[in-house]
């Protein structure tokens, strides 16, 4: 499934204790496992309750190219820069999550099932 975040640019609003991204009007809450891969560098890893490092925080920002979720539950978004963001889903937890009020909702529920609000 597509996420409507296409040319949206991708910024970090918050980073502790919840991963909180903003592209536009829609919010993406990261509460999983994230990796950031890169064309050029190693994999960037984030795990949930462990700081986040700059690098991490850095790589989150740029213009989104792509944006999808799997029937499996994992979230992709490529970005401008060559930044690849993956979040797994995960069997206890909502992963991720992306909203924008009043109008959209998509929640990884535990086990990757996809949970969605549309207007």
């Amino acid at each position: 499934m597509e996420l409507p975040l296409i040319g949206q640019r991708l910024r970090v609003r918050s980073a502790d204790p919840l991963l909180i991204v903003e592209a536009g009007d829609y919010e993406l809450h990261l509460e999983g496992e994230l990796a950031v891969h890169s064309p050029d560098a190693p994999t960037l890893h984030r795990i949930p309750g462990e700081p986040h490092t700059e690098e991490l925080l850095e790589a989150l920002d740029g213009e989104i190219t792509y944006a999808a979720a799997t029937s499996e539950g994992q979230l992709r978004i490529d970005l401008d820069s060559g930044h690849r963001i993956v979040v797994e889903p995960d069997r206890f937890f909502e992963a991720w999550t992306v909203t924008a009020p009043g109008r959209f909702l998509v929640v990884c529920m535990p086990g990757g099932e996809l949970a969605r609000w549309s207007e």
